[in-house]
């Protein structure tokens, strides 16, 4: 999984490094466990707690890194990803406690060691309700995943969610299992293969997505369409203006940018629970809705529009919203719609501008 994690550096390189991280926490984790054993056993409560303690503050920060590898946008709401930093923070903090060895009560408030009667051996032993902490920790962040499963399932990608449920499942579980039996070296085991079963799926539906512009491609869109026709409720269709003509001029490589360009400003404009976005062609997009409000849809075409202004680039936009509940229009009827609002559109940019438009 290292080596897969090193190859797909370049294609996926976030999601590669938030793995590579994971696993190097669950190694290093793996090392911590075995000196703490190895400590009671000789004997060494001093050093017990120095390795417990940082035990105890990197298991939260490994969910952390999970949340980061359940591909989350927080290109949106910044606020929200450092909200999640907030409780490793006062983690770390809090587990630090017990290396005041000779100061009480505060030594015993979260854990502490004790030798055993045998001289010979200490005894991990807990201390307060402080000492679940950590595990509180991990239920939150188990909680955020639970919350974009349920986001996704909602929406059309409905596989990501069981994923994501599967992993929790197996997760708390784990922890359950650690709090009774006062083991915690669990987690560091099934939170590796959870990883390592999430990003073997990301890297599935990564082969699904157009290389350059990191939209689902053609192939999906099809499948999506057949698969979930009676989920989809609204739709836009987009092609952009004048390819042809930056190719021709600026060549083909400031044409693939300026498609990569447009992709990013459809991805940042749409409702990501209840939307996907296609490169279906080489300069024709389509945006699918599923389940989704007609204010969702308008609110994403205007998105577009504004942020298309705002650039150096133009694409032409019809849009169509179904209305299942009236029945009074197929999904066939909304794309033959939004083709002939996207066309109208897409006239109206070459009367204005007085260039000539491709004939296909």
């Amino acid at each position: 999984m290292i080596f897969l994690a090193f190859r797909n550096l370049r294609v996926r390189r976030k999601e590669s490094i938030y793995f590579l991280v994971f696993t190097t926490i669950v190694l290093f984790l793996s090392v911590v466990c075995a000196l703490e054993k190895y400590s009671q056993r000789a004997g060494l409560p001093v050093v017990g707690t120095i390795f417990t303690a940082i035990g105890y503050i990197l298991r939260p920060t490994l969910l952390f890194v999970f949340v980061l590898l359940t591909n989350m946008d927080f290109r949106r709401e910044r606020w929200f990803f450092w909200m999640l930093g907030i409780p490793l923070i006062v983690n770390s903090v809090l587990y630090t406690l017990p290396l005041f060895m000779n100061v009480e009560p505060i030594n015993k408030l979260v854990f502490y060691y004790t030798m055993n009667d045998d001289g010979a051996t200490a005894s991990f032993v807990r201390g307060t309700f402080l000492n679940f902490f950590s595990h509180a920790i991990c239920l939150f962040y188990l909680g955020v995943v639970a919350y974009v499963s349920t986001v996704r399932f909602h929406g059309k990608h409905r596989r990501d969610s069981i994923v994501l449920l599967i992993c929790i499942v197996f997760v708390l579980v784990t922890v359950a299992a650690e709090v009774v039996s006062k083991r915690n070296d669990l987690l560091n085991i099934v939170c590796e293969i959870c990883a390592a079963i999430n990003y073997i799926f990301i890297m599935t539906v990564n082969s699904s997505k157009d290389p350059l512009t990191n939209l689902y491609d053609r192939r999906t869109y099809l499948e999506d369409v057949s698969r979930y026709k009676n989920i989809i409720n609204g739709l836009v269709v987009i092609d952009m203006n004048e390819l042809k003509f930056v190719n021709d001029n600026y060549g083909h490589q400031i044409g693939d940018k300026a498609l990569s360009s447009l992709a990013i400003i459809f991805e940042s404009s749409i409702e990501p629970s209840v939307m996907c976005t296609y490169r279906v062609s080489g300069d024709e997009f389509v945006i699918l809705m599923f389940q989704g409000k007609i204010g969702q849809l308008d609110s994403t075409v205007s998105s577009i529009r504004e942020k298309m202004n705002a650039s150096e680039y133009s694409a032409a936009i019809g849009c169509c919203y179904l209305d299942k509940k009236a029945g009074n229009v197929s999904f066939e009827e909304a794309i033959q719609k939004a083709e002939e609002l996207m066309y109208q559109d897409k006239n109206k940019h070459y009367n204005e501008t007085g260039h000539t438009r491709r004939q296909r």
